[in-house]
């Protein structure tokens, strides 16, 4: 027995893996789910070395962060008139993303320390980064160190996503990510679901990953360097932010893990006591509110914050308000701060309603927690989350452009005096909980399987390299419809010699008409 407990130990640190992982996107959001799932590894006892612009809260044995100065956070680029720009651009297709966000690679491969580890000799046993949103270029390093590549995203699957992986598109019912639809689309929606779609892989395959190549090739001088399209059909997983039994119901091949829920807390942290006796004492419910991290206070302006205030203040519940604006004066029943521990205040059995801008990780955690959403969507997926609220019944939707005092205070009562949105969301906080493995257990298990088997390409289905018109049948739908045409074209010209005989059979005779004559 005294021997067991060592060789455990060193079993362990035999099977352990150095990962690497770049993340240099600047949307803090994201790196909820990154660094969720870099810990569940680190706990695990692999070696994490991570190239991102945000480090831990606090450090972590085996995880080492490697801060990347390099990148400009979106509060200091986005502006008021960006936003309203973004907020009127159609819904239609990702090609306004994969454009906004060419800069980012080639900020990253400026910085030093990334310069550092493309010139270094370092060995890995598997890269983790996000592909196939703006930083395929990070897939050289798969290449680089030979290692097996494993790509998260914190969204669902997508139209990319889906291609990439060999997924079916299902055009039909599951709505694009920038595409504001349920799974119930009419004729219009799937019109336009379609459009979004195909034009987000023509303009990814035509003119984003050629753009893509000429940087991998600047920056690594690797005359070995496959093409990213190459690079790309041989990512071994793909792991999003999905959760199979709540989100929408598709099909998900073999090599996308959806671990929707990573980054939620298994542990509740006591509130501060000033915030806790806030939320107990109020008699009619508390509200929580926050816009996330995308958009700053700046950006909003005096204007939306008078307009939110005098709304609050003329609603009977209590209000908690993620905010680093500074006011002048409050209401009594409002209460502010820059930070809030937002998944503790959501389990507080007191909150009545969460106002969320949509993101997909606060509809993890209201869901999570059960609480009904007021969706006030800003862009990108934030309208596709909010319909997903009004669709399920478990919240609806203010839009941020026809925000107004008395829709604010509507909208609120709309969802607080009916019953069936918490009912709802009840109902759908026990079937996002009833899962056979947690999101890290299972996103554990799929790492180790990919390092185990030097990759996972076994799992990849031809689909995802088959051209689109073997995928869908296009050549054997044109055979057919040869074949058809063909023959059509022989009946009809069988049919016309047959009656022209039997025309002529049936034609009398010139003697026979003489003698009639006669």
């Amino acid at each position: 027995m005294k021997l067991l407990f060592p060789l455990l130990m060193l079993a362990s640190v035999a099977d352990s893996a150095r990962i690497l992982s770049v993340f240099p996107i600047s949307g803090k959001s994201h790196h909820g789910l990154f660094q969720a799932t870099l810990k569940s590894l680190a706990a695990r006892g692999h070696h994490i070395v991570n190239y991102s612009p945000y480090k831990l809260d606090k450090p972590m044995a085996n995880y080492t962060d490697i801060l990347l100065e390099n990148i400009e956070p979106p509060d200091r680029s986005l502006t008021r008139a960006r936003l309203e720009l973004f907020m009127k651009m159609p819904k239609i297709g990702l090609a306004i993303f994969l454009w906004m966000g060419m800069n980012l690679p080639g900020q990253a491969f400026k910085d030093k320390k990334v310069k550092e580890l493309i010139e270094s000799n370092e060995q890995f046993d598997l890269v983790i980064i996000e592909a196939m949103f703006t930083q395929e270029a990070f897939l050289g390093f798969g290449h680089k160190f030979k290692a097996p590549v494993i790509s998260l995203h914190p969204f669902g699957s997508f139209g990319v996503v889906n291609k990439a992986a060999g997924n079916p598109l299902s055009l039909s019912y599951i709505p694009d990510l920038a595409f504001s639809s349920s799974d119930h689309m009419s004729f219009l929606e799937r019109f336009f679901n379609c459009i979004s779609i195909l034009s987000s892989l023509i303009y990814y395959y035509t003119v984003y990953t050629p753009k893509i190549d000429v940087l991998l090739k600047e920056t690594f001088k690797d005359p070995t360097m496959p093409p990213v399209t190459d690079m790309i059909h041989n990512i071994s997983l793909y792991m999003t932010n999905a959760h199979p039994n709540v989100h929408y119901a598709q099909p998900y091949t073999p090599n996308i893990v959806p671990i929707g829920g990573i980054h939620l807390s298994s542990e509740r942290k006591p509130l501060p006591a000033d915030m806790k006796k806030f939320i107990d004492e109020a008699k009619d419910g508390v509200i929580y509110f926050s816009l996330g991290s995308v958009v700053p206070d700046h950006v909003l302006g005096q204007e939306f914050f008078d307009m939110v205030t005098k709304a609050f203040q003329k609603l009977p519940q209590r209000v908690l308000w993620k905010t680093g604006w500074e006011h002048k004066s409050l209401p009594d029943n409002v209460r502010t701060a820059k930070w809030m521990p937002q998944q503790d205040i959501l389990a507080h059995p007191n909150v009545v309603l969460f106002m969320t801008h949509g993101g997909i990780f606060g509809q993890h955690e209201a869901i999570h927690a059960g609480v009904p959403t007021l969706c006030i969507p800003v862009f990108g997926d934030q309208t596709l989350n909010a319909r997903f609220y009004e669709e399920r019944g478990i919240g609806a939707e203010l839009p941020f452009q026809s925000l107004s005092e008395e829709r604010i205070i509507s909208s609120v009562n709309k969802i607080v005096s009916n019953p069936k949105y918490k009912e709802n969301m009840k109902r759908m906080s026990k079937i996002y909980e009833d899962r056979p493995k947690s999101a890290a257990e299972s996103f554990v298990f799929w790492v180790e399987y990919v390092v185990r088997h030097n990759g996972a390409h076994h799992l990849r289905p031809a689909s995802s390299l088959l051209p689109w018109y073997q995928l869908y049948l296009v050549d054997v739908i044109a055979v057919l419809l040869l074949t058809a045409a063909l023959m059509v074209v022989a009946v009809y010209f069988v049919l016309r010699k047959i009656f022209r005989l039997f025309r002529r059979n049936t034609k009398p005779s010139k003697s026979s008409d003489e003698k009639k004559r006669n």
